[in-house]
């Protein structure tokens, strides 16, 4: 619950300690936390999930996406005993943006490198990943998104409702 606590302040830090200004460069910054459901084998858990990324606007629809995030949740292992999964992993993808009055609607599709640990498991590879997400941008300065993502990670798969923001430069 702490942990939660804490992003959702550091996401909320952030959009309030940014001062409104023109984006004049392509790179836009930006940080998230996420409620996440994540499947491992035949148990499905309630996690949480917190990201920092970035875009490079490529042209006015579409954008290069990455960054860096940490997933985790508990489950009962073989022996019954709570066990904390953790994935971390860097997403690559395109995002295509549809803009709108006061923001945009986006979708972004790609991979992620991943990690994940389960007591003594270790997996590491690549996996693909799926976004749906409305920006919110009423005047120039900081921007607010909401989004729900899909991540395969090897032997876990994560859908996660996301709350963020990101200042551009």
């Amino acid at each position: 619950m702490t942990k939660r606590l804490s992003l959702a302040t550091l996401c909320a830090g952030m959009l309030l300690a940014t001062a409104a200004q023109a984006q004049t460069s392509p790179l836009s910054i930006g940080a998230s936390a996420s409620v996440t459901d994540v499947k491992y084998g035949s148990q499905t858990e309630t996690g949480h999930t917190w990201e920092v990324n970035g875009t490079w606007r490529l042209t006015d629809y579409t954008s290069l996406y990455s960054g860096y995030g940490e997933t985790s949740a508990d489950f009962d292992n073989a022996n019954g005993t709570e066990t904390t999964l953790t994935s971390t992993y860097i997403p690559v993808g395109v995002q295509v943006n549809f803009p709108m009055t006061i923001g945009s609607v986006y979708l972004r599709g790609g991979g992620n490198y991943y990690q994940t640990e389960f007591g003594t498991d270790k997996d590491i590879g690549w996996g693909a990943s799926g976004t749906v997400g409305f920006e919110l941008q009423p005047t120039v300065g900081p921007k607010m998104n909401f989004e729900l993502t899909y991540a395969d990670r090897g032997d876990a798969e994560t859908s996660s409702v996301s709350v963020g923001t990101s200042i551009g430069f």
